[in-house]
Order: structure tokens, then C-alpha cells, then sequence
């Protein structure tokens, strides 16, 4: 079904100006729309009227006040993680504003894998008046057995669940990674290599591994090399990777592989590229995306607090996954080369 944001694509309207359109609020030129209507006819939009009124109402409130708590579970490694990544940091800053501005307060609760843990964990929550859980982006995938679901609404960063599929929040990597890639051949770049440890795409279920080898299926000016995804990425395994394969450009998650390659004698990007899949992993000032931490934290806050308004809870029958695109970011580490567009 088109959404807002497929109209606001196809018609180069914001989405502010879509959504004021279609509800006919009088803030938008007549002539902008009526291209905004025959957009959504010809698209098939359907408003959802009541999910629609829910969500205004929302935004329409002044003195906002306490309507619940928000609870966020998470691991040991999560927990210490909040305390140096700049990731989780932004994530949860965005999270955090965005329940404030609607009247929650955001938790957080640490869990074991034990059923008796969670099962505990549950009971406290239930207590607490915790009506939406939120599962933040997990290093690994975790096994919640213990917990009924049916308690709560919930909402996932990433598939983090082993067991069962809730509504999900995450970045669009599959397209990000197909744009990036004809931006970079553009720029004249013919052999690029993508390295990714097996924990980072397999919490996607691969998808910059099938947004990779989507664009080597259609490319007819690349050479896109083989794909280096070990269980753990170091200096060694890295450059025996990088000098069997011979990239122009590599894409990946580390960007300590830069300094890896100057103590190689290698400049970036005089003798290689480097573009970074996640800037907010990367500690130097490099070419690459800005997965939009602070947006995905508020959308995901957004997408809980709908369902708890709407008493949706427990697993869903049909998961929904909510996704933003990334945003290209140039730095010194990328140089248009011969054959550039």
C-alpha cells in the first residue's frame, strides 16, 4: 500500500506538505494539491482515518502529560556500550526526546538469557506499568522465551529476536548499499570490495551483503570483488584479504583499516578508497553514511507509542518493518579518479 512518503517520493513534496494536503487543512496552495491527490489516486493511498486521527492528536498536544514508561532491555555488552558509542548515544537521544515530547519515560533493564531471568524480568516490568518494550540493535540475536509478549507492545531495532518477529525500526541497508555503490562508479571507481564481520550482517539477515551483490548482478562497469565477511576482523586477515583481491575502494564498518593500510605505505585515497558504512563507528572524518541514529531512535519511539495507543500487543501476525534510507557523507577519503562521470 503507497504510504505518504511514496507520494512525497513520486511528487517531490515534502511529507509535511502531503500530509497537510490529503487532510485538506488549507495550509497548501490549491494547485499543489491537486498534483498531491492524483499522485495518491493514481499510487493507491488509503488513509488510515483512525490511526491518522491518533497520531495528530498527538502531535497537537500542548501540556503534554504522564501517560507511561517505556522500557528498553538490553545486555551486559549493550549496557556498557551506552557509555562509549557514539551510535547508542544519538540512538537513545533520539529515542529519549521523542517519548518526552508525547509523555513517556524511558527505562532501562538489564536481562540474562535464563527463562527463570526473564520470566522475572517480566514480572518487574508488569509491576513498573511498563506497557511497550523496546529492543534496541543487539550485537547478537537473543532468545526471549521467557517473556509473554502478549503484556506488551514492542518494537525491535534490527532482528534481534531469535524466536519471534515484532514491528521493526531499522536503516534501509539494502538500497543505501546499491546507491553508494553507483555513486562510487560514478566517481570512476571499477573493483570495489565490501568487508563485513559475519555479526554485522547477519542482525540484518545480510542485507548489505544482498544489496552488494544486487548491484554486481546489474553493473556492467564494476568488477565487484569478492565479499570478505570473517568472524573477526583484524590487520592480518584484513590485508591478506585487501592484497589477494586488489580493490580500488573498500566499504566496510572499521575505518582503523585506514591506518592499516598507511602502515602498509598505501595512501588513502591516492592508491585506495575507503567508505564507511556507519560514520558514527568511525573515529576519523571519512566518506560514508550517517545511518540517522537520532531519527531511527524517535521513529522507533513513534512506531511503540502508536501501538500502545491503538492496544496493539503481543506478536504481531504480520510484522512491519519501518526503514530509513541513509545519508551519503563526503570526506578526504574518496577522490573522483579517471573515467568519472
Amino acid at each position: 500500500m503507497a504510504s505518504i512518503r511514496t507520494i512525497s517520493k513520486e511528487t517531490k513534496f515534502s511529507v509535511a506538505t502531503v500530509s497537510e494536503a490529503l487532510r485538506n487543512t488549507g495550509r497548501v496552495k490549491e494547485e499543489t494539491r491537486q498534483i498531491i491527490l492524483e499522485a495518491a489516486e493514481r499510487l493507491g493511498y488509503q488513509r488510515n482515518r483512525f490511526i491518522g486521527d491518533v497520531m495528530s492528536r498527538m502531535r497537537r498536544s500542548q501540556a503534554v502529560q504522564f501517560r507511561g514508561t517505556l522500557a528498553v532491555l538490553e545486555s551486559e555488552s549493550f549496557h556498557r556500550a551506552r557509555d562509549y558509542s557514539r551510535w547508542h548515544k544519538d540512538l537513545f537521544k533520539g529515542a529519549t526526546d521523542r517519548a518526552d515530547e508525547l509523555g513517556f519515560k524511558i527505562e532501562f533493564f538489564q536481562f540474562n538469557t535464563s527463562k527463570r531471568s526473564l520470566s522475572h524480568l517480566q514480572h518487574v516490568l508488569y509491576a513498573r506499568g511498563v506497557e511497550g518494550v523496546f529492543l534496541p540493535p543487539f550485537l547478537h540475536s537473543w532468545n526471549f522465551e521467557g517473556i509473554d509478549w502478549s503484556c506488551f507492545s514492542a518494537v525491535q531495532l534490527d532482528y534481534g529476536l531469535e524466536n519471534v518477529r515484532m514491528h521493526t525500526v531499522m536503516p534501509d541497508h539494502h538500497p543505501s548499499m546499491i546507491n553508494a555503490l553507483k555513486r562510487l562508479e560514478g566517481m570512476g571507481y571499477r573493483r570495489p570490495g565490501l568487508f563485513v564481520e559475519h555479526f554485522q550482517d547477519d542482525r540484518i539477515l545480510m542485507k548489505w551483503l544482498a544489496g552488494y551483490t544486487a548491484f554486481e548482478n546489474r553493473s556492467t562497469r564494476c568488477n565487484c570483488l569478492p565479499v570478505f565477511e570473517p568472524q573477526e576482523l583484524n590487520k592480518g586477515n584484513f590485508l591478506d584479504w585487501f592484497y589477494g583481491n586488489r580493490p580500488d575502494v573498500v566499504l566496510g564498518h572499521r575505518g582503523d583499516v585506514i591506518d592499516w593500510l598507511e602502515e602498509e605505505g598505501l595512501s588513502v585515497p591516492g592508491d585506495v578508497g575507503f567508505f564507511s558504512l556507519n560514520l558514527h563507528h568511525t573515529d576519523r572524518e571519512t566518506a560514508g553514511f550517517d545511518l540517522l541514529p537520532r531519527q531511527l531512535g524517535a521513529v522507533a519511539i513513534e512506531v511503540l507509542i502508536s501501538q500502545i495507543h491503538l492496544q496493539q500487543k503481543g506478536v504481531p501476525q504480520i510484522p512491519q518493518t519501518t526503514s530509513l534510507e541513509a545519508k551519503w557523507v563526503d570526506g578526504f577519503s574518496l577522490k573522483a579518479k579517471a573515467g568519472a562521470d
